[in-house]
């Protein structure tokens, strides 16, 4: 029974291939076996380069590899690729016809080859270029022939471009996924910074997520204050950092951060070594082993608040991708910090009401002046100490400083009494919790704190007001 190689026709054996090489290379051979020629040179159409080069040479002789490998043949100057568009068929080149459609480097081995050029066409489109080289005196081949080389050549172009179209396919999906995980990161990384309003919290989860996704081997955030541009965080691994990005230092000199705060506009250096004179922070990156060097602007409401600093010691290391997520995180963690900005402006000035709220009812008697921020303070402290989450702490704050707000509606004569309370005195003195209350519950944001208010006059035994609550109960 023959072997299962030996029955296949020539085309069927090139579609049998899933490498463009591999068919190319039969190709080659199989022109080599039916057209009796000397060597093939087979060009392939480089669409993004817009031009062709070689591709495989089969039999051709050591001293044209060289020449062939680097020959250019751009579509719009040379007349053999312009013919070959138009007519859509082989062209004979002699060394008595045609020889002006050459490159001038080609036209000198015609005294002693004829060389047919046939187009790699697919649905009217060039992909490549085959040429047969064969003896000046060999006689010409026959039309059959010719057409039998040019289904040959045809059904090679429809396999290697199936190839190249499943490659690109492949490398697309590739890519697609590639994006798709960067937009998932971007997107946790989104929900993680914006889930807090604390400015260490922010640059520290930024930060991790920088090192996550783009793996840089120096990591600082700078943001924008009267001096300059001060240092607040810098990570680095197996880099020593330079004393002008320790946090707290100041930047004013002129560098690669300022740069790109000045302009709003990312900046990048692939090579710090490769620049000679290069500003002071610069030069001490390069000498602590930096190579790949990246500023990107921190922008919230079209204005630049800061910047996003990232070096490696590998050259070329952030390329396009990488900026792409780089910028996308300096945004997302510059609108964090402006949210949290404006965050502490609106608790400062809540404070500042609630302490003034607090002071009127402390100075309505001498006794009690200052009571209120005391009492604020130790039982803040005290929070802490116990290792209450910061929220808990910020309620027992609040309601330190405004436990006593109730006191506005008791007559100061109660209050600036120097002697005990009459009996009869004190079931008005006691409404003061439950007045507090009263008070405050318009306040959507003090409903956490209402609570505390009402029940700071409970005791241990029981024997607090208002509702007199015992033990755990309190």
């Amino acid at each position: 029974m023959p072997h299962e190689e030996s029955i296949l026709t020539p085309a069927q054996r090139l579609t049998r291939l899933a490498d463009v090489d591999a068919v190319l290379q039969g190709l080659a051979r199989q022109l080599k076996r039916e057209g009796t020629c000397r060597w093939i040179a087979v060009y392939l159409f480089d669409r993004e380069q817009r031009d062709i080069a070689p591709v495989l040479a089969y039999g051709l002789p050591s001293r044209y590899f060289a020449f062939f490998r680097h020959l250019p043949l751009q579509p719009d100057r040379v007349r053999l690729l312009k013919t070959l568009l138009r007519k859509r068929k082989y062209v004979l080149f002699t060394s008595t016809s045609n020889a002006d459609y050459l490159p001038v480097e080609l036209r000198g081995i015609l005294t002693t080859l004829s060389i047919h050029a046939l187009p790699m066409m697919v649905h009217n489109q060039l992909i490549g270029v085959v040429f047969i080289a064969r003896g000046a005196n060999t006689p010409p081949l026959s039309p059959e022939k010719v057409a039998a080389i040019r289904e040959l050549i045809s059904h090679a172009a429809l396999v290697v471009s199936h190839i190249r179209l499943f490659d690109e396919s492949l490398d697309m999906s590739v890519e697609v996924a590639k994006r798709i995980d960067v937009i998932l990161s971007l997107d946790e990384i989104n929900k993680a910074i914006s889930s807090s309003l604390s400015p260490a919290k922010i640059i520290d989860t930024a930060m991790e997520s920088i090192e996550r996704v783009v793996h840089s081997d120096l990591a600082a955030i700078l943001v924008e204050e009267k001096e300059g541009l001060t240092v607040t965080a810098c990570r680095a691994e197996e880099v020593a950092i330079p004393e002008a990005l320790r946090p707290g230092s100041t930047l004013r000199r002129r560098s690669l951060a300022v740069a790109a705060y000045e302009s709003g506009q990312s900046r990048y250096i692939a090579d710090l070594g490769s620049r000679k004179r290069l500003p002071l922070l610069d030069r001490k990156l390069a000498e602590a082993g930096i190579a790949s060097h990246l500023a990107t602007p921190l922008i919230s409401k079209e204005r630049t608040k800061g910047v996003l600093l990232l070096g490696d010691t590998r050259r070329g290391k952030f390329v396009r991708e990488d900026a792409f997520t780089i910028e996308k995180i300096a945004a997302q963690m510059a609108v964090a910090l402006e949210n949290a900005r404006l965050y502490e402006e609106m608790r400062a000035l809540f404070i500042g009401t609630v302490a003034s709220l607090a002071n009127a009812i402390d100075a309505k008697s001498p006794w009690t002046k200052g009571h209120s921020e005391r009492v604020m303070h130790y039982a803040a402290a005290i929070a802490q100490e116990m290792g209450l989450p910061e929220e808990t702490v910020e309620k027992v704050r609040l309601g330190g400083l405004l436990h006593d707000i109730g006191k506005i509606g008791v007559i100061e004569a109660l209050l600036e009494k120097p002697a005990l309370l009459a009996d009869d005195e004190f079931p008005p003195m006691r409404l003061h919790p439950e007045k507090g209350v009263a008070i405050l519950a318009p306040i959507e944001q003090l409903k956490g704190v209402l609570p505390g208010i009402l029940h700071h006059h409970e005791r241990y035994d029981g024997s607090g007001y208002p509702d007199g609550l015992k033990g755990e109960e309190i």
